[in-house]
């Protein structure tokens, strides 16, 4: 009797081993390790609407290649203008027809590098103010009363520079530093046309090591200092019109003929990826009414201005 009591508790204690540990398998194959998040094509339905896209995620409903990690952004722009010609003894005019591919990569926070590569298709139309490429490094922040700073180079660099003519380029290139700031809340109430008119001012202070002067001399010395205001006004939705004015110091020397007293610009602009923009602008050689400087390019208008037609993308 004895015998067979322990071979009734032996062969329960192996049933029970063997129901424990199948149901622990069980168990155990339905953890969910936390660290693998679902594939996002496998937690979200396809969009078919490009108005619903963010980034190139939803376009091609795949994670793949770094896409919707918002690192990438930009836009293509096509870009159309008169550019004035004057070589020291006659003015004229030429028109300037490019393809621009703008790209932002962002680093961290708001800190961002971004470039610009121009395909010209009229060579001629080539000016001091006019480049192959430009680019810039720095702190990118749209909220009022945020200090954004890096530096910046839109010179008239070219694809053919080389290496030393690339590192004096740079040293032409400036830093900077600007705060923004909207209108008062109390005058915005007043002129307000719906819930997106607002103007914001933007206070900037630009230097530059070096410089190139109308005669193509390099100057260094105490550099090239600018401060400056710029205002943009935005009407109701994406429309809107801006300027900005500028002061040098030492303008007597360091000023060149293409540096304005403004600029301005209008347009359409959505910021939104895959939208299309249409905006105009005028950043060089402007004088005011009353200036006193002769002017190198007296016949320069609205008509010198970038037009430009643009389509954003976010990867």
């Amino acid at each position: 009797m004895k015998e067979c009591s322990t071979l009734k508790i032996s062969i329960s204690l192996i049933l029970f081993n063997i129901f424990f540990f199948s149901q622990l398998s069980t168990v155990k194959s339905q953890i969910i390790n936390l660290n693998e998040m679902p594939h996002y094509y496998d937690r979200t339905a396809r969009m078919r609407s490009w108005k619903d896209y963010a980034n190139m995620r939803d376009v091609f409903h795949s994670e793949k290649f770094l896409m919707g990690r918002n690192i990438f952004s930009g836009n293509i722009s096509y870009n159309m203008g008169r550019v004035v010609l004057n070589d020291g003894k006659n003015t004229r005019y030429v028109t300037r027809n490019a393809l621009a591919f703008f790209t932002r990569i962002n680093i961290v926070e708001e800190f961002s590098l971004n470039t610009t590569f121009y395909k010209n298709f009229n060579p001629e139309a080539n000016a001091q103010w006019i480049s192959d490429f430009t680019y810039s490094l720095g702190r990118y922040n749209w909220r009022p009363k945020t200090f954004n700073f890096g530096y910046e180079n839109y010179i008239n660099n070219r694809y053919s520079d080389n290496w030393n003519v690339l590192k004096e380029k740079f040293l032409q290139g400036y830093y900077f530093v600007s705060v923004g700031q909207n209108l008062a809340e109390k005058i915005m109430n007043k002129i307000r046309i719906d819930s997106t008119t607002n103007i914001r001012f933007n206070y900037f202070a630009r230097y530059a090591m070096k410089y190139k002067d109308q005669f193509d001399q390099l100057h260094g010395g105490a550099g090239k200092t600018t401060l400056g205001v710029s205002a943009q006004f935005t009407i109701v939705r994406s429309f809107y019109i801006e300027s900005a004015v500028y002061y040098y110091f030492n303008a007597g020397k360091v000023k060149q003929p293409w540096d304005p007293d403004y600029s301005f610009g209008f347009g359409y602009f959505d910021y939104r990826p895959f939208r299309f923009s249409l905006t105009y602008g005028n950043w060089v050689i402007n004088r005011f009414p009353w200036s006193t400087e002769k002017s190198a390019y007296p016949y320069y208008g609205i008509l010198d201005g970038n037009f430009k037609l643009l389509f954003n993308y976010s990867w």
